[in-house]
């Protein structure tokens, strides 16, 4: 009898385990990310920013370090790479906002566990990009 009853516990246990891992399975999704970013409303215009920035960067250095020892070319140069980060993640940090938001809008909506970089999955998952890619269109 207690061989019986330890056995229903081992079984009982297999089961549950089981079904946690079958339901961790189940909740995975991917997207492809740099497509959801290209693809952004507002990208193509912050991409036409950054290369009008980069056009003004590149003339200014050009006027700063005439006549200049190499140092201070090197130090203009480096001065103006960091407006350039800076002007970047100003542009793209808040499209990448929208991109995550709605990935996890998604996840929510769809009762996902987690949603991959498409990159990331060899196999199996649900491919959501298209829904996060709706979300960001309204």
């Amino acid at each position: 009898m207690k061989m019986n009853k330890t056995l229903a516990a081992v079984a009982a246990g297999m089961i549950a385990f089981g079904s946690i891992f079958t339901a961790s399975a189940a909740g995975i999704g991917y997207v492809n990310y740099g497509y959801l970013m290209n693809s952004h409303p507002k990208m193509q215009k912050a991409q036409l920013d950054m290369r009008a920035a980069a056009k003004k960067a590149q003339e200014t250095f050009q006027k700063q370090s005439a006549g200049k020892t190499e140092q201070e070319q090197q130090k203009i140069a480096n001065d103006l790479q960091k407006e350039m980060a800076e002007k970047e993640k100003s542009l793209i940090g808040p499209i990448q906002q929208d991109v995550m938001k709605a990935i996890q809008q998604v996840r929510q909506e769809k009762g996902l566990d987690v949603i991959l970089e498409s990159g990331a999955v060899v196999d199996g998952g649900a491919d959501v990009t298209s829904a996060v890619a709706q979300k960001l269109a309204k």
